[in-house]
């Protein structure tokens, strides 16, 4: 059983007696509990972790060098698929592509595309989407009958089957009648800070509108099991900054499984090619 008292302080004697209680009730009340505490450690760092941070969008342009560090004015992507042998083939009219269809640009050929997606990482469990790239099918100038053909047919297109399915890219301030769409890539200003660099993986796969299918495609022309074919669909990419601009290479050693063969990029001189082969699988 509690027991309570009441004290009342004008019957209370003066002096310090042994008799006296002095504590001061007369005084203003002070708060002693963890409100503050409260507020600076939890509230404060809750409404931090709800409220989205600032990000700055804008987005910068990155060069494509060489293994010197020296501009490239040309990217090629060749494209192997399977003919109806099964075997690859680098070739529009070994693949389904009628001669019509491309002389005439008809939507089975203009409409097909190359789409490269880029990842943070080559883990398929963890990566995040960070940008894409569609690459259009285009007649390069190679792709046209020379002077000087016979029966008069100079400066036609070349019959399907002499047609490479291939995706040139070229710097838009050197050759300003190529295609420029895909020679830059773009990426948020703040990825990176000034003498820093990373790596991206870029994964690709042909959309061919005379079929209505996507093929995905490997950097490998061999065929995989499956638990290395994972490793074996990416082309690596280093991004780098510094106090001159921002800039990108794309990797000639890295092979997902690693091995120390030579991978799918090969550089000549101001330019570079990226074979890419149809999935081929175990």
């Amino acid at each position: 059983m509690i027991a309570k008292y009441k004290i009342n302080i004008g019957l209370l004697a003066s002096g310090a007696t042994a008799t006296t209680i002095n504590f001061p009730l007369d005084m203003d009340y002070t708060i002693v509990d963890q409100s503050e505490l409260i507020e600076t450690e939890f509230v404060n760092k809750e409404v931090e972790l709800a409220i989205n941070p600032i990000l700055d969008y804008e987005k910068v342009r990155y060069l494509p060098l060489d293994l010197k560090n020296n501009h490239i004015d040309k990217i090629t992507y060749d494209v192997k698929l399977f003919d109806v042998n099964g075997a690859y083939n680098n070739f529009y009219g070994d693949v389904g592509f009628t001669d019509d269809d491309i002389k005439f640009r008809k939507n089975a050929f203009k409409e097909s595309f190359l789409e490269l997606a880029f990842y943070d990482t080559n883990n398929p469990l963890t990566q995040k989407l960070i940008g894409r790239l569609t690459l259009f099918t285009e007649l390069n100038t190679s792709d046209y009958l020379p002077l000087g053909t016979a029966n008069g047919s100079a400066g036609q297109v070349k019959p399907a089957n002499q047609i490479p399915i291939n995706f040139i890219v070229e710097n838009p301030l050197i050759n300003t009648r190529g295609f420029g769409e895909g020679y830059h890539l773009y990426m948020y200003k703040d990825d990176l800070t000034i003498g820093l660099s990373k790596y991206i993986f870029m994964r690709a796969s042909f959309k061919n509108a005379k079929t209505g299918k996507s093929i995905n495609l490997m950097v490998k022309n061999t065929k995989l099991p499956i638990n290395k074919l994972v490793n074996e669909l990416y082309t690596r990419y280093k991004l780098v900054r510094d106090t001159t601009g921002y800039f990108y290479e794309i990797d000639n050693t890295y092979n997902g499984n690693g091995e120390t063969t030579p991978n799918n990029v090969t550089y000549t001189s101001n330019s570079v090619s990226v074979q890419l082969y149809q999935i081929k699988s175990t």
